[in-house]
């Protein structure tokens, strides 16, 4: 067996948490959670009947319940502004634009054999703090550019302050460049 380098999971003295969460953030983000995995079962189920209502509550209970109790255990937690959410208004537009790119894109490749232009983009962001809010702003950031079909977030640089972003279809006033 080669040797072992390196620190050993549950080896030494356990993490120390630099302070508890209180009780009440505790029960928020529970609660939290619990209107997120509730509102996906409604989605998903489609039923307003009373007794799959209850077993999603349920369901929605132990699912919080499991991730509030893993981000308490790692000492991770998910910061959110609500300020961010404006932000988010705007993606379904943003799909809908990039989905007609797309199949336009597709449409004048299959009859005229036109490859569109693809490629990446530097846009803009502010890396921000390494705190828990700055990490969670750039994955909602990251995950919430990367939805639409055209745009794919590759990653931040830090130096910089931008993000790398890849089109399959550039926008004309960049593929023209």
């Amino acid at each position: 067996m080669p040797p072992v380098s390196g620190p050993l999971a549950g080896a030494g003295s356990p993490r120390r948490r630099e302070q508890e969460r209180a009780l009440g953030r505790r029960v928020g983000s529970w609660l939290v959670w619990w209107v997120l995995l509730m509102a996906m079962w409604i989605a998903l189920d489609y039923s307003f009947d009373i007794a799959e209502l209850l077993v999603g509550a349920g369901v929605a209970a132990a699912g919080a319940f499991a991730a509030e109790l893993v981000g308490h255990q790692t000492d991770s937690h998910f910061r959110v502004h609500i300020r961010w959410f404006t932000a988010m208004l705007g993606l379904p537009g943003q799909m809908i634009r990039d989905t007609v790119i797309v199949f336009a894109a597709l449409g004048r490749f299959l009859i005229r054999g036109e490859q569109p232009a693809s490629g990446f983009v530097e846009v803009p962001k502010a890396w921000g703090d390494e705190s828990p809010v700055g990490v969670s702003r750039r994955v909602l950031l990251v995950a919430g550019t990367s939805v639409a079909p055209n745009t794919f977030v590759l990653g931040m640089d830090r130096e910089r302050d931008v993000m790398v972003v890849h089109h399959l279809v550039l926008p004309a006033r960049r593929a023209a460049r």
